[in-house]
């Protein structure tokens, strides 16, 4: 039983150890609130735009008859060309 309060006393420094996890379990607690959350409303609004029509899968619908674009037309400033200089 001794060597569970010496333990429990933490070396003299229990009355800063234990605050800190306790601290540290309501940052953590509120952290996975906070991301349950924030994933719910990420699926409404998923759900949301799905019913619109404007979903995951419009993307890859309107791409499948789409032709591929060159490497040009994806990266068009890769030859070291300023946005300002090609403009004019």
């Amino acid at each position: 039983m001794n060597d569970l309060d010496t333990f429990f006393a933490m070396g003299g420094y229990a009355a800063f150890v234990w605050p800190s996890f306790g601290f540290a379990l309501v940052v953590l607690a509120g952290l996975w609130l906070h991301s349950r959350a924030a994933v719910r409303r990420a699926e409404a609004r998923l759900a949301r735009l799905e019913a619109l029509g404007l979903g995951r899968g419009r993307r890859r619908r309107a791409r499948a008859g789409a032709p591929s674009p060159t490497a040009h037309e994806r990266h068009p400033h890769e030859d070291g060309a300023a946005d300002d200089v090609a403009r004019a």
